[in-house]
């Protein structure tokens, strides 16, 4: 929900309600009809006046708004018309008895009704049908000469009228419009759009820049410089265990930070800038904090470590000047071997089963959620997709959902300041993403994590559902999505050969009927007093019954992804494993035919009679 209030007081408030209720400049008004009005209008809320034959009464209403003031000869010198127009984006609309809701609550904010104590102003909320780009909407009009015959002046009406779009966008389950004031995402500005065109002039479109942040973020669209800095700030801040530590941490993965003292001296930090480090000699783009994300600010980020004072060693590391840190403290600097991939999926998992179980009202603690999964995918971003020194690679769906998830973990300002310490699992499952090796056979190991990532983003998304927020569950969705589609395609590009695969060379019905004996092995093994193997199961072909429970779900995980990986081959790959499989196990058929049978008597061996 958006408003735009007009530049200036109008002096024809007869005019605005005429060409409101009138046919439109290209005939685009229709079903003109009144939200909600004052109550020395007597014109009652859902009323029609959208045909000729009510047009007296529309000029009726136009000299009831107005004619206490010229009854007593009043023309304020700069206008005493207020008009704002309330839009929703296409494909959201509201009754009219939300509507009328939303036009009340502006009225009383911005204290045109009598509520505030002033007498009230004469005002009228008209609906018009949808605008030429199919927004819904309604227009707002008020008189700001009073009823005691002195001149409102709503000062700050847009801060005002901004909040309350916010608000209503909650209350409503509405879109959430990025930059708002409260909401804490700044918008995509144009000198940023400008600036991104130039430097990357290979993914710059023919029309307009976009000024939301999700929209330049996706593979081919050429990242905003500030987007990627707060992910690298977000990863550092979620890894830190302490403010010093965070310093640290942004200057080793690229950034340039810098302390923004209180003033009179050089002893409290109270805020920060960074910028990503120039290339090309050129100057660096600093940002306030604040500027990334509300999130991101000092005080914000001071509330999920344990060293907050802000003194000390995180002293010592602010005043450092340029891309100087200092030593690495216990444990920053320790290898992580890249098994522990596996261990950061366990991690990953935990946090979606803990939040599964957080009530839904528990706003706070989802956006902690929110918060963490941003700045896990905003790590494992920079590892996968960090764009090369020309700034042409990446960014791709890692941080396209890193920045919808972080648009997900703002809060309205009055919550912004609830304090929600981060849990230990992000904090280790971020160290790991940061520090693990991709090498070896582990090399793609880190598609584990990204598995379970998307799996907690599909939590998230469910529970923007329920709290009716569908367009950002749709954005979410739609990342999410892309993301699990790309690592399918990798895990098919990376899969070996069905030879070297431990079930590749099973047939598909071989496959499935191995699925319905370790399923069954699982059932059988993981109750209170396990039972012996069936005889058909023993009489499987080749087939060993596991001896725990573990290991037959063990073995059925692997088989699954076997069948999973078969089902997802392009057609072309999937015809010549099956026929390669054929013609192997023709091969192995024939060489068993060829081999010489032994022949009876003791000297060919056990199973001659003797003569």
């Amino acid at each position: 929900m958006i408003n735009k209030i007009a530049a200036q007081h109008g002096h024809d408030i007869g005019g605005l309600i005429r060409y409101l209720f009138g046919p439109g400049r290209s005939n685009e008004h229709r079903d003109q009809r009144v939200i909600a009005a004052d109550h020395v209008l007597d014109v009652a809320d859902g009323t029609r006046l959208d045909g000729p034959e009510h047009w007296e009464r529309v000029l009726e209403l136009g000299h009831a708004l107005d004619d206490h003031r010229v009854i007593a000869g009043l023309e304020p010198e700069k206008g005493w018309v207020w008009h704002c127009a309330i839009s929703l984006p296409p494909g959201e609309a509201l009754s009219d008895e939300q509507w009328a809701v939303v036009a009340r609550a502006a009225v009383a904010r911005l204290g045109f009704d009598e509520s505030t104590g002033p007498a009230p102003c004469r005002w009228i909320a008209v609906h018009h049908g949808p605008s030429a780009g199919g927004n819904d909407h309604i227009h707002l009009a008020v008189n700001l000469v009073r009823e005691d015959l002195t001149l409102a002046a709503p000062g700050r009406d847009r801060m005002a009228m901004s909040v309350l779009c916010a608000q209503m966008e909650r209350r409503f389950g509405l879109h959430v419009v990025e930059g708002r004031p409260g909401r804490g995402l700044p918008g995509y500005s144009r000198a940023e759009a400008e600036r991104t065109k130039r430097a990357r002039p290979h993914a710059a479109g023919t029309g307009p820049p976009s000024r939301s942040p999700a929209a330049h973020t996706g593979p081919g669209s050429g990242d905003v410089d500030r987007l990627r800095l707060a992910r690298l700030v977000r990863a550092a801040a979620a890894s830190s265990a302490s403010e010093a530590e965070f310093v640290r941490r942004a200057k080793a993965s690229g950034v340039l930070v810098r302390a923004r003292f209180a003033t009179g001296g050089r002893d409290r930090v109270v805020g920060y800038s960074a910028a990503l480090r120039p290339v090309g000699g050129r100057a660096p783009v600093w940002f306030g904090g604040g500027k990334l994300a509300a999130d991101l600010t000092l005080p914000q980020l001071r509330q999920q470590w344990d060293d907050v004072d802000g003194q000390g060693p995180a002293l010592a590391e602010w005043r450092r000047s340029g891309e100087a840190a200092g030593p690495p403290g216990l444990g920053e600097r320790a290898a992580v071997d890249a098994e522990q991939w596996k261990r950061a999926a366990q991690l990953v998992d935990a946090i979606r089963e803990r939040l599964e179980r957080t009530p839904d009202g528990d706003v706070a603690a989802w956006r902690s959620g929110c918060r963490g999964a941003a700045a896990m995918l905003a790590a494992l971003a920079e590892r996968i997709e960090k764009p090369g020194p020309d700034k042409t690679g990446g960014p791709g769906p890692i941080a396209a959902l890193a920045d919808r998830l972080a648009w997900s973990a703002q809060a309205p300002r009055a919550q912004a300041r609830v304090p929600v310490p981060a849990r230990a699992e992000v904090r280790t499952a971020t160290r790991i993403i940061i520090a693990a090796a991709r090498q070896g056979p582990a090399a793609a190991t880190w598609m584990l994590v990204a598995t379970a990532l998307v799996l907690l983003a599909a939590t998230i998304t469910s529970w923007h559902r329920r709290h009716r927020q569908h367009r950002q569950a749709a954005a979410l969705s739609t990342h999410a999505g892309a993301l699990a589609g790309e690592l399918r395609r990798r895990r098919i590009a990376a899969a070996p050969a069905w030879s070297a695969r431990h079930y590749g060379a099973f047939p598909d019905a071989h496959l499935k009927r191995l699925s319905a004996v370790l399923s069954d092995d699982v059932a059988r093994l993981s109750a209170p007093t396990p039972a012996p193997p069936r005889a058909a199961l023993l009489a499987f072909p080749g087939y060993r019954a596991p001896a725990t429970a573990e290991e037959a779900r063990r073995r059925l995980a692997a088989v699954t992804e076997e069948v999973d990986l078969r089902a997802a081959l392009p057609a072309g790959r999937a015809a010549q494993e099956h026929t390669e499989r054929i013609e192997r196990s023709h091969v192995q058929q024939a060489q068993r035919s060829s081999r010489p049978r032994p022949r009876g008597g003791p000297e060919h061996g056990r199973g001659g009679r003797s003569r």
